[in-house]
């Protein structure tokens, strides 16, 4: 229960947030807002009304929305669709880039608070009746070093536990600035779920400076972008196969992030839930530009051919266009959300 609420807030404050990127920046351009819901229709009652804009509160609790005066007709004097084109283009990429930004903050936050030390091993879990448990290692031991080797990494670690099996094994363990040795014989023979000692391991924090957290979170920005962007050569050349690059419904971001949940590695839990409220925030940036009617992409997509051709296509023919692609849009959600359920997304254990 507690990780689809978790799941709701943050899909919620992230489609607010998109939209109060369309709001601030229309207010800017003096585009007047009639109202700006939080959550979507019907509505429950309106909070307040401030500078002609009324701020509502509406049933079902997925994000929100804005409604600019003459959103869709450009006969309305001062309304949206009679602004010049640079405004309304403005305002259609402010959704999307109030996105990009949230998923920035996400990943500063998760480099600068919640970033793992890749190069240190932690215990997280010690099973009972192993090894490991009858040698006396604990929940936050860190190990320093296997048979006075230094380990490296949670792969260093399995590879010298995996060449001394069976034998007596030296451990050198940091226990709260405390150095203690153990002695830990690796089983040969042991439950898949528990390894050969019987511990489950992770990183620990490490610190990082504010410069540090900007640089990783713009850095792991842009990878994703670069990505998104090279994925199409990788699904054509096979070198990504097409269910790994399936597209996710609410359920599928709502299993990844109760995955996400379920990591009882120190750091990695919250570093992986921001690591994945970016990716989320990203994915709907990258939508919200797809040129497909009704979408931000598609209403720019309008104002595109305006500039080139010198002039507006007919305001009905543009709004039957988005009413079409509307349906289109609720028939493919309906889809992808159905494949969630029907071909779940394959998760690590």
């Amino acid at each position: 229960m507690l990780d689809l609420l978790i799941f709701i807030a943050v899909l919620a404050a992230l489609i607010l947030g998109h939209e109060l990127g369309h709001f601030l920046v229309a207010r800017l351009c003096r585009v007047p807002i009639e109202e700006f819901g939080i959550g979507f229709p019907p509505r429950l009652f309106t909070l307040f009304e401030s500078g002609g804009t009324k701020f509502t509160f509406n049933l079902i609790p997925l994000g929100g929305f804005v409604r600019p005066l003459g959103e869709d007709d450009p006969d309305v004097p001062g309304g949206l669709a009679s602004s010049p084109k640079r405004v309304r283009a403005a305002v259609l990429l402010a959704g999307p880039l109030a996105n990009v930004i949230l998923a920035l903050v996400a990943l500063i936050a998760a480099f600068k608070f919640a970033a793992p030390d890749v190069d240190r091993v932690l215990v997280t879990i010690v099973e009972s009746n192993t090894p490991a448990a009858e040698a006396g290692i604990l929940p936050g031991d860190l190990i320093l070093s296997i048979e006075d080797e230094a380990v490296v990494g949670i792969s260093g670690l399995q590879e010298a536990i995996l060449s001394n099996a069976g034998e007596d094994t030296d451990f050198t363990i940091d226990r709260n600035g405390q150095i203690m040795d153990f002695t830990i014989t690796p089983r040969t023979d042991h439950p898949t779920d528990q390894g050969p000692i019987g511990v489950v391991v992770g990183n620990p924090t490490m610190e990082t400076t504010w410069p540090q957290a900007v640089s990783l979170g713009w850095g792991s920005l842009w990878g994703q972008f670069d990505e998104m962007f090279h994925l199409p050569g990788r699904l054509i050349s096979g070198e990504v196969a097409p269910e790994d690059a399936r597209v996710s419904g609410l359920k599928g971001m709502y299993d990844m992030l109760a995955w996400a949940g379920t990591i009882d590695r120190s750091a990695q839990r919250p570093f992986l839930t921001l690591n994945l409220i970016g990716i989320i925030s990203v994915g709907l940036a990258i939508a919200n530009l797809l040129p497909f009617p009704a979408l931000d992409g598609g209403r720019l997509i309008f104002v595109g051919i305006e500039a080139v051709l010198g002039r507006r296509l007919s305001p009905r023919y543009e709004g039957l266009a988005h009413a079409i692609g509307f349906f289109m849009l609720l028939a493919l959600m309906v889809y992808i959300n159905l494949q969630d359920f029907i071909n779940p997304i394959n998760l690590p254990r």
